[in-house]
């Protein structure tokens, strides 16, 4: 399999994955291995940083490319524990360009991830400028805090996202500053407003894998078309299922289109049963999307966006969350 942005080769093959497919608009050098540490997978900037073509680079040994003969043993070592313990690792590599060895220093990130029974390890590379040998570190997951190297993972996503469609990403943040506003004004805690955050910046990732023509079309969606737009909820949560630490916000993503009183989908969950965060984050989303211009309409004014949320209360939306939400906006307005 071969794209602009990305190359996947091999019998344990990423192909049909949509992780792979976000992975080729990632800016930074993205290379996936199998359980025995041969490469399927990596995007241009890889292929480009190590002067690389893809016949060179797919079903070799990772550590061949990103680490330098005298640490090739400690870094084996170090991918055998990992593939035992399960966990995302931080490590760094003197920079490998053309077969020659800089002065450079790479940063990688490894993130262990399945597909169906086969275990795959995504590494995404960075520079970083230093001296000395390959040092490897471990960072088991702290549930109550992101490290570093977790934090540049999201942030890989969320670049992925405006690289690919900057109208999903523009919308995707002006979502998550309402969704954060909002579950303040509810007194949520601040790991679940943390949880919320990252979630509303993500939460339309699954676009990514719909048609750009079904995604853009500017006349009525048929009942086909509007089927596949309906499959991004899941397609964005699998996406991330890959990695362990974003677990948490899997349930706020894949329910962000169920309604209250059940009429949504993909589940058809409703009331209570679809998660807090879900519910705050489908209030932000919605209006967003009135007050937005679309392909097919011109955007509602704050006004008429308000009425139409009054209307959808106890049908699309939670009555509560709703109520506090346009508390939230009028006050604003009055300033």
């Amino acid at each position: 399999m071969a794209s602009k942005r990305g190359h996947s080769r091999g019998k344990e093959s990423l192909s049909g994955l949509f992780f792979e497919k976000l992975m080729r608009y990632a800016l930074e050098p993205v290379m996936a291995a199998d359980a025995k540490g041969n490469v399927v997978f990596a995007n241009k900037e890889f292929l480009g940083l190590f002067g690389l073509k893809l016949k060179n680079a797919v079903g070799k040994q990772w550590s061949d490319m990103l680490v330098s003969p005298p640490d090739r043993a400690e870094a084996v070592r170090i991918f055998g524990r990992l593939k035992k313990q399960k966990t995302l690792s931080f490590f760094e590599t003197p920079a490998v360009s053309h077969g020659k060895i800089s002065r450079k220093r790479l940063c990688w990130v490894a993130i262990p991830f399945r597909k169906g029974r086969i275990s795959f390890f995504l590494f995404v590379g960075g520079e970083k400028d230093g001296k000395g040998g390959c040092r490897i570190k471990l960072h088991p997951p702290d549930p109550g805090k992101l490290t570093i190297a977790q934090k540049n993972v999201i942030d890989m996503l969320v670049d992925a996202v405006w690289a690919s469609e900057p109208g999903t990403a523009r919308h995707s943040a002006r979502v998550m500053r309402l969704a954060v506003g909002l579950a303040r004004k509810l007194g949520m805690d601040g790991k679940k407003i943390a949880r919320l955050k990252i979630a509303s910046l993500l939460h339309d990732l699954g676009k990514l894998g719909v048609e750009e023509k079904i995604l853009f079309k500017k006349g009525k969606l048929s009942k086909k078309e509007f089927n596949e737009i309906k499959k991004h909820p899941d397609w964005g949560s699998d996406a991330v299922r890959h990695i362990y630490f974003l677990h948490d916000i899997i349930p706020i993503m894949a329910d962000h289109h169920e309604s209250y009183d059940g009429s949504g989908y993909p589940r058809g969950i409703k009331g209570k049963n679809i998660p807090l965060e879900a519910r705050v984050l489908s209030v932000a989303d919605t209006y967003e999307a009135l007050t937005a211009d679309r392909p097919y309409r011109k955007g509602f004014s704050k006004k008429e966006a308000v009425e139409i949320m009054e209307m959808e209360k106890g049908r699309k939306l939670d009555p509560q969350v709703t109520d506090t939400f346009l508390d939230m906006i009028k006050k604003k307005r009055a300033k």
